[in-house]
Formats: C-alpha cells, structure tokens, sequence
C-alpha cells in the first residue's frame, strides 16, 4: 500500500463513538432516499411482482397472495409490506374485493386487486414501502463490519455511504422495484456476520430468510455450509432447512403452492428480454434450469470445498469468506438469462465488503464499479428527470469521467510494471466508455452479452484474488484438515493470527 493509501487507511481505522454511528447511518439513509427520490422515487416497473401479494396479504386474503400462473416474488418481502400496509391502512376506505370477485382459485384476482388499487389510488403508497428494504441491507453491512473490526470506526460510515451511492444498489427501487433484492443481500450479509462470530445456527435461519426474500440468496447459503466446521453443520443445516420448510409448510397452508416455485427459482426464469450467453444458446426445459439455477449454486459449493481444503483454519477467516460469497454471487450473472443493473447490486456490495475488511479500496475495484455505473446509467430511460435539463450531464460527462479515469490509471500501472491483467482491465474500460458514448451514433446499442462479457469476468476476478493471494501466502498445499473458527483475542474480541483483521 503507498504511502497515500495507508495515510487514508489510518484515518479511516480511527475509532468512532456510538453518536457518530447512528450519524453515520442517517447519513446514509438520507443519501440512498435521496437519489432515488431525485431520480423520480421508486419505479414501478415490475412492482406487480410484490404489490398484488402486498394488498392480498394487507387484507388477510392470503389465499390470493400468490396465484398460480402469476410472476411474484419470494413470500418474505410481501409479507413484511402487506403488515407495513395494513399498519398504515393504506387504501382502507375502498372496499377491497373477495369472493366471487377473485375467480375459481383466484384466477381473476390480480385483476380485481388491479381495479381496486385504481379506485383507492394506492399503487404509489404502496411502493414508497420499499425504501424500508434499504434498512435490512444496512443492518446486514453493520453486522458484517463489527464482525470484522472495521464497525464503529470511521470505515463504518465511509463504507455505508459508499454502498447507498452505489447505482446497481439504488437501480434495486428506482430502475424496477425489486426491494427483496436488498433484503436479501442484507439477510445474507447478517448471516455471514453470524457466521464468523461462530453462530452458526443462527447464521442457518437468517440465510434461510434471506432464501425465502429472493433466490440468489442460495449462493451464500451455500458455500457457508460447507465452510460451517463439522462440529456445527448439522446445527446450521438443520435450522436452514427448518425455518425454509416450515415457511413453505405454512404458505401452502393457506396460499398456493407459487410461493414455493418463487423461492425455489425466484422470478428471473420465467422470461424477459434475454440478451445474455445462456439465453442465446436457446435452451429450453429442465437444461436451462439446470444451467441458470443449479450451476452457479454447485460451482459456489467446489469453491467452496477448494478453499477449506487449502486454507484449513483460514478458510473461515473473513476475507476468506467474503471472497468465496462475492465469487458465488458472481457466478450468478454468469448463467443468468437476462442481465440488469440492479443484478450487479449483490457482487458490488460484496467486493466493496471484502476491500473494507482487508482495509484498503482496490483501484481496479472503484475502475469497475465505475464501468458498471456507467453501462446501466447512461441512456437509462428512469433518469429522465435528470437528462431533461441538460443531456450532457449523463450521456456525455460520466463516460468522459470514466475515460479519464481509465486513461490515468493506464498511465499510472503501466508506469509502475503492474501486471498485465490491470492495463488491459484499463484498456477494457476505456473501450467501454467510448462505445457508451458513442453508441447511438456509431455502433448502436451494445447486446447484453457484450456487456456480459466486459463486465462479469473482472468482477470474477475482483472476487477471486484475495482468495488466490492468501493461499499462496499460505503455502497452497492441499490437507485434510477441517476448517475451524479463527481464535478471538480476548483483548480486543477479533480474530488473530491468520486472519486479514487485526487490531489497529
């Protein structure tokens, strides 16, 4: 690290009180709610997903919450809006329709919970809910943060910040309205949490609900499953599966049995726009299942199982961990059917995760935030607001920026000797900005496999290289030997010896 880096490190490693927390939090509570309400507030598109179930289950008719035949998301967001909704007694003084109303197994019910959100005028009340999900992601970031020494200390409130400006993170409600992503990534993140403090059934039936708010959720599930010592497998397994089975146990009960197709695959397989490697291949049937949902979850598992063999202890270290989930999750937009925005929101948390535990912001990470950011924002159709008064600011600065910034890091690694994955990373990126600049003068606008290809393998390797580095460090000779938890200091509660987080 130079001298710079480590002077910002040192700063950033200082300690905070408690006060200068909970500023911290509203500070980035504030800067998430307002970019997303600068931009025009949450989007509407793919709202259907969670509304319908949100006033179904406002009004006890849970039955109709999840038709069959209808595209919804995972149960847990739903429930949690519906309550949210029936609280705030959004739309009550319209009568809200049951019975006949709904149709022979509730075949006519979206529609007749459509006309009635029309008459009491609710939809906009409805998803204003969804900032409420930026809550869950924030416990789950503070959670993961005390776990690895960096929480109450200046990174607490530099990282939150950071994660509440991050575009693939507020797209999640202002692009299309997928708040149960956030939800999901901040479950999962308290299960990590919990798992590196050793409480691994806990960890079990956080990840589990992160599960039941959306599906990608899996790959964190996974992975720590098979880095929980054998000691405490059976106890996380055990209350994953249980609290997993007795939700669907009790959504059956009394909805449909969608609810569980929606966790099982959540709602990216049913179609859409497509563009990506997979969906060209047009695959079909049980091979693209297969392909799109049981791939990346069995790829996150040999990670998973390659890392404990050659870490040992350290494989439960936190920068151990949070590489194998960041690569996990990545794997995700490998085999994915369709690629937006807000699906690079749960690989961005997680590599900005793993730099904050190590202490240092890699400056090929902030490269390709900042070429994610720009392939999903500018021509983006949801900042109107912002390209009306003057189109240069989006479709023409931020490519710019990013070609600077492209052009001095070139200059600066290629001066230093760096390696030659890092200038053509630069490389990558400025050609990306030339093409998002001049895409509807030159070459038009680029497929989504293209973006695919520029932009998933750098993440992959983001994600890879702290786990690479630490077992070469480490010898990288295979064993046997099961993974254990990192010993705690008894002074200061974190890990030492082996692990990346140590006392400042």
């Amino acid at each position: 690290m130079n001298s710079v880096g480590a002077r910002i490190s040192s700063w950033l490693g200082q300690p905070l009180s408690a006060l200068s927390c909970v500023a911290g939090w509203c500070v980035a509570t504030v800067l998430f709610v307002g970019v997303v309400a600068l931009l025009g507030g949450p989007a509407s598109n793919d709202s259907y997903e969670t509304v319908f179930s949100t006033w179904a289950i406002q009004h006890g008719q849970f039955a109709c919450a999840f038709p069959v035949g209808d595209r919804v998301t995972a149960p847990l967001y739903p429930l949690a809006s519906g309550g949210i909704a029936a609280l705030a007694r959004i739309g009550h003084g319209v009568p809200f329709p049951s019975g006949a109303a709904l149709g022979p197994d509730c075949h006519r019910a979206f529609l007749a919970f459509n006309t009635w959100s029309l008459h009491a005028n609710v939809q906009h009340a409805t998803i204003q809910i969804g900032y409420l999900s930026w809550f869950a992601l924030l416990a789950g970031l503070v959670a993961v943060l005390r776990a690895t020494g960096r929480g109450r200390r200046r990174w607490e409130p530099a990282a939150l910040a950071t994660v509440a400006c991050l575009p693939p993170v507020w797209l999640c409600i202002e692009g299309t309205f997928h708040p149960e992503d956030l939800m999901a990534m901040g479950l999962a993140l308290a299960a990590v949490a919990l798992a590196l403090r050793s409480r691994w059934a806990w960890a079990g039936c956080v990840v589990a609900l992160a599960v039941l708010s959306q599906q990608f959720a899996l790959l964190v599930a996974a992975p720590l499953l098979v880095l929980a010592p054998p000691g405490r497998r059976l106890a996380y397994a055990s209350w994953a599966a249980g609290t997993v089975v007795a939700a669907i146990v009790a959504l059956s009960a009394v909805t449909s049995g969608d609810a569980a197709h929606a966790i099982v695959f959540g709602t990216g397989s049913t179609g859409g726009v497509g563009g990506t490697i997979l969906w060209e291949l047009d695959l079909h049937g049980p091979l693209l299942v297969v392909c799109s949902r049981i791939a990346p979850v069995a790829l996150s598992l040999l990670v998973a199982w390659w890392a404990a063999r050659h870490l040992r202890a350290g494989a439960l270290e936190p920068a151990a961990v949070l590489s194998v989930v960041a690569l996990s999750l990545g794997f995700r937009l490998v085999f994915e059917q369709q690629l937006f925005g807000y699906y690079f929101m749960a690989l961005s948390v997680a590599l900005l995760m793993l730099d904050v535990v190590a202490g240092r912001v890699r400056a090929t990470l902030v490269g390709w935030l900042a070429a994610v950011s720009m392939a999903y924002v500018v021509g983006s159709t949801a900042i109107e607001t912002l390209r009306a008064p003057g189109p240069a600011v989006l479709n023409d600065l931020l490519p710019l920026s990013v070609m600077a910034l492209a052009v001095g890091l070139f200059v600066r690694d290629v001066r230093r000797g760096a390696r030659a994955w890092r200038t053509a990373c630069w490389a990558a990126m400025l050609a990306a900005a030339l093409v998002v600049w001049k895409q509807t003068d030159v070459v038009g606008v680029p497929p989504t496999w293209l973006w695919q290809l520029v932009l998933v393998p750098p993440g992959l390797v983001l994600a890879a290289t702290p786990l690479l580095s630490e077992v070469r460090r480490r010898g990288g000779a295979p064993t046997h030997a099961r993974p254990q938890p990192a010993a705690l200091s008894a002074t200061t509660g974190r890990r030492g010896p082996g692990g990346m987080v140590r006392s400042p």
